[in-house]
């Protein structure tokens, strides 16, 4: 029976999330309402900039759950299916959809779950349903549902990077986005991953994931390393993890002629950077960003955990419930000993 009232885990600042209580939402005719089961914490749920002109929220954009509500129009899902659920769905029809840039779609931006992935009960919104919520094959667990969305946007960025079997790449940044990026780049080929860290704990990682050279920036430069290892050529793809631009100035440096360097994640929006346009023309280096994921992005990375590529069991370090979630942010926060938070929901 669902009940008229549930918790939810409700940001009012950086560091101010309380466990509250309020109604469970109503799914309309063309939406469901999902119990939540598990949601991953994201470094957008605890990067202060980025959190504090959203709150008050309920947090969380990483969910699976099980359907236990359908709306009377509702045709293609049914109580009791497991789901994976995109918190931002593209319409298909606009320009930027037609060209496959989903994420820049205003139906896309404007699009979201009610009220959020950190609570027990979620109400999932037509256009989501329809265009980017996903059955989870019986053999994977919730745990591994809640890895989809993140997951799903190294997948975007491995393509928008263009890494291509035989290329030598170079990964800057070690939490969970860097492991999947070590994990994915030996899966599709790549001929050489050299990964750098501060973090013990998650340079060993890296090593077990696949990286040919681990790198303490702490002790060695990385920069060096990486034209030792690429015979003083540079890296074909840089993927650069962190937003501090001496970091992403970092990445430019390690790139070989012809290559492409990729910033995955936003600096804040004061947050500017001096590039020397010289070193970019005359060594045809490219620069791209990746945001977010779209659905194609989703379903291969579905496929990838269907197929035992990566899984939940190697890259979920911790797992909270719903009334520890202050506690789950303040880990994923401190950027150490841990991979994948999650919060789950019995």
């Amino acid at each position: 029976m669902i009940p008229e009232r549930m918790k939810a885990a409700v940001a009012h600042d950086y560091d101010d999330v309380r466990i509250e209580e309020m109604q469970v939402p109503k799914p309309g005719p063309g939406d469901v309402l999902v119990r939540v089961k598990a949601c991953g914490v994201c470094t957008g749920d605890v990067t202060p900039w980025y959190i504090r002109k959203k709150c008050p929220i309920v947090l969380g954009h990483e969910p699976a759950g099980e359907v236990v509500e359908v709306g009377r129009s509702v045709s293609g899902f049914s109580v009791g299916d497991r789901v994976f659920v995109h918190h931002h769905a593209p319409c298909l029809r606009c320009r930027h959809c037609q060209r496959g840039n989903y994420s820049m779609c205003p139906t896309w931006r404007a699009s979201s779950l009610n009220p959020g992935g950190m609570a027990e009960y979620l109400v999932v919104p037509k256009v989501n349903l329809d265009t980017d919520t996903l059955r989870l094959p019986d053999h994977l667990s919730w745990a591994d549902g809640a890895l989809v969305e993140p997951v799903a946007c190294v997948v975007k960025a491995i393509r928008r990077s263009g890494l291509k079997r035989g290329d030598r790449v170079a990964i800057i940044g070690l939490g969970f986005i860097g492991q999947v990026m070590v994990l994915l780049a030996r899966h599709y080929g790549a001929e050489v991953v050299i990964a750098s860290d501060m973090v013990d704990y998650r340079l060993e990682k890296a090593r077990q994931f696949g990286a040919d050279r681990v790198v303490d920036i702490r002790q060695e430069d990385f920069r060096q390393v990486v034209l030792e290892m690429t015979e003083g050529i540079g890296a074909d793809v840089v993927m650069v993890g962190p937003s501090k631009p001496a970091v992403m100035q970092a990445g430019i440096d390690c790139a070989g002629k012809g290559s492409t360097v990729l910033f995955f994640m936003a600096p804040s929006p004061d947050v500017t950077m001096e590039i020397n346009p010289n070193q970019l023309f005359f060594n045809e280096i490219s620069l791209v960003s990746s945001y977010s994921c779209g659905p194609d992005d989703t379903r291969q990375t579905l496929n990838l955990l269907a197929d035992g590529v990566l899984s939940a069991e190697q890259l979920v370090t911790h797992r909270f419930s719903l009334d520890q979630t202050l506690e789950a942010c303040r880990l994923t926060a401190q950027a150490a000993d841990s991979l994948k938070v999650l919060v789950e929901i019995p």
